[in-house]
């Protein structure tokens, strides 16, 4: 089977073209989602494509018990080196075939951790493992870009220079899809590394019809970290918020 993008880009790389998402970021998200959401203040959190575990280990700060999933080894070996906490644990899954259920308090998402895969089908599954893995009663959240906001404000060409390597990254929307070519050129190679990314651009109404299909519902929307209300035409992301109902036995 031929390697899927996102196998060959969550490696080394990956964390110097995105060296300024950093932990003292990611604390401040988890404490605007905590302050502006109606979440439970304890329990069992799994924190879906977690990467390098900012994410968890925040969210660990604040005595909740977190399962750290990612499919890069690269990027969970890193998040085991910065772990202390006793109640934080990472596991290596594929996140369209997870082996949770009925397990956790609260699914998380975050960042655009979401639409990878090539098909509509496999990201509704991804959605379906979410709903799975919650107990009746769970809450989960998806914190996702919004396809209008990125539409006006994608930028075709940036460059930056980090450890002494120049990044450059193209930026295009085709068939659906938001994509970049990051070109890494290290001095000490003869030829720039290349990767590629894409990320499917779904609608608000296609989130919620996911979401609702996999039993997950009443849904909040909102439109950033300040958590103000949600606007498909000039809002910055898409952050979900809904409860997974309990199965009703005839």
């Amino acid at each position: 089977m031929a390697e899927e993008w996102f196998e060959r880009s969550f490696q080394e790389d990956y964390m110097l073209v995105y060296r300024h998402r950093d932990d003292s970021t990611a604390d401040s998200e988890v404490v605007n989602l905590l302050r502006h959401l109606p979440i439970r203040d304890s329990g069992r959190v799994l924190d879906l494509c977690c990467g390098n575990g900012r994410h968890s280990r925040a969210l660990a700060r604040r005595g909740y018990e977190v399962v750290g999933v990612d499919l890069s080894a690269v990027l969970l070996k890193q998040a085991a080196e910065q772990n202390s906490d006793p109640h934080l644990t990472f596991k290596r899954y594929d996140m369209r075939y997870l082996p949770f259920h009925d397990e956790f308090d609260i699914v998380v998402n975050l960042f655009t951790s979401f639409g990878y895969f090539a098909t509509d089908q496999e990201n509704a599954i991804v959605v379906h493992n979410m709903a799975q893995a919650l107990k009746a009663g769970g809450e989960v959240v998806i914190d996702y870009l919004s396809p209008n906001h990125v539409a006006e404000n994608l930028v075709p060409y940036s460059e930056k220079e980090e450890d002494g390597m120049r990044i450059q990254e193209e930026r295009w929307i085709e068939d659906g899809f938001v994509k970049k070519r990051i070109l890494i050129h290290d001095p000490a190679a003869s030829d720039p590394r290349e990767y590629e990314e894409q990320v499917r651009l779904f609608t608000v109404e296609q989130m919620i019809e996911m979401l609702q299909m996999a039993g997950i519902s009443p849904i909040q929307i909102f439109g950033n970290y300040e958590f103000e209300p949600f606007h498909a035409a000039n809002s910055e992301r898409m952050i979900f918020y809904a409860i997974k109902q309990p199965v009703l036995i005839q």
